[in-house]
């Protein structure tokens, strides 16, 4: 039945595993309580003090501590137990949206309550995330591997699509305490619908832990720094991610001051960006590329800075709500063709014992997005939001164009490794 309803909707080939199915549940539900507290943080910031520099404190609040121990995390992943972190991860993830929930109640929260929980809440996802980038290969074989990528990646898109509008419909509607409420649920489901499943245990793997953990960190960057494909990869991804992320963080600033549509229609504009996003994924997900080629992930990084700086500019010129609905559209399509094929690629590539250290560089990609909101915010007193936005998508397209035209090594990702689309 499985086969015949799979030939009739080309369901996503990681599907077909049962405890994958249960793990992208739970992991739908937490990703929610991350992106429904984080857009609670900025509009509260944006609510006590209208600046666009406390709007990158907040993402650097959540970035720093996420930057500086991500390698350590998933140096964790590769020798304990992945699935007892993640679960720690939620429960402590609960707790702190609901002291913001009871701070929010009583009127009590003021900027230092946001950044400090902000702060403990990024060290968390250091070890959260580098352990789930490590655990879910485990649910699925081999050839479903880009498959499961891609629906991974589906999850943190779709979400963008959800969890704004959600948000955005609770402030105006209830307060912005329910907000966080619903994350709290969110932690908490991931975690209870966690606890059944089984992966590669870790006496199953090599054993690491007569390994200094020091050491551990050490030898994964020699491995990708030694390997220009994994060096080519991170490092453009990181570039993207701090240069070219700065419209999610300034979105209140589009909202409110330049399309003049307030919570509700900012919710609109990044759910916007999830849909394309969704649709980068499930284009992925359902095609048979084993590894996505190193011309195609350097074209889709390229369009996605182009989509960015064009959202800048016309805000700018147009102010116009529509144009930025359909740029938003077009934004998360090629940003999330650009980071579902670079993460694709680095699964399959990277050896299984040193996956939770390698995910975990990449994922430092999220932690640099939050920082560059920093030079962002810094950029957009002086200069306004629209111009650093189309200045971090001007930056990033003319990055893909320089590797396109004088880095062979980069485009010649993919053509050397088995299955090559």
């Amino acid at each position: 039945m499985l086969q015949i309803l799979k030939n009739i909707f080309n369901i996503p080939a990681a599907f077909q595993s049962t405890q994958y199915r249960i793990y992208w549940l739970g992991a739908f539900a937490s990703v929610s309580g991350y992106n429904l507290t984080y857009f609670a943080q900025l509009w509260l910031i944006h609510q006590i003090n209208d600046s666009t520099l406390f709007l990158g404190l907040v993402g650097a609040a959540n970035a720093a501590p996420s930057f500086i121990l991500t390698l350590i995390g998933g140096a964790y992943a590769d020798r304990v137990n992945k699935k007892l972190i993640m679960i720690s991860s939620q429960i402590i993830l609960a707790g702190l949206v609901i002291i913001m929930a009871l701070l929010t109640i009583f009127e009590v929260v003021e900027i230092w309550h946001i950044l400090v929980i902000a702060v403990i809440a990024g060290s968390v996802s250091a070890f959260d995330l580098p352990s789930r980038q490590a655990f879910y290969p485990e649910l699925v074989n081999e050839k479903s591997l880009t498959s499961a990528v891609a629906m991974n990646a589906s999850i943190w898109q779709s979400v963008r699509i959800i969890a704004p509008a959600v948000a955005g419909f609770l402030i105006a509607l209830t307060s912005t305490s329910v907000v966080f409420i619903f994350s709290a649920v969110g932690f908490t489901m991931m975690a209870v619908l966690l606890l059944p499943l089984t992966g590669i245990s870790k006496e199953d793997g090599d054993d690491q832990s007569q390994t200094k953990l020091t050491d551990q960190v050490k030898d994964s960057l020699k491995y990708v720094f030694k390997k220009p494909e994994f060096r080519y990869l991170i490092g453009l991804a990181m570039f993207s991610s701090f240069f070219g992320g700065s419209y999610i963080l300034l979105m209140p600033i589009f909202a409110v001051d330049i399309f003049s549509v307030g919570a509700q229609g900012q919710g609109v504009l990044l759910a916007c960006s999830g849909v394309g996003s969704v649709l980068a994924s499930l284009f992925i997900a359902t095609r048979k590329i084993v590894l996505p080629s190193g011309t195609f992930i350097l074209i889709a990084c390229c369009l996605s800075g182009i989509s960015i700086a064009i959202f800048g500019l016309l805000a700018e010129v147009t102010g116009s709500y529509t144009l930025g609905i359909v740029l938003m559209l077009t934004t998360g399509f090629f940003t999330s063709l650009h980071m579902i094929s670079t993460m694709a690629a680095l699964q399959q590539m990277v050896p299984s014992e040193l996956r939770g250290r390698v995910m975990a560089l990449y994922g430092i990609n999220w932690s640099l997005m939050l920082l560059g909101g920093v030079q962002a915010g810094l950029i957009g007193l002086a200069l306004g939001a629209p111009f650093t936005v189309m200045l971090g998508g001007i930056l990033v397209a003319a990055l893909s164009v320089i590797f396109i035209f004088a880095n062979k090594e980069f485009v010649q990702i993919g053509q050397k490794a088995k299955g090559i689309n």
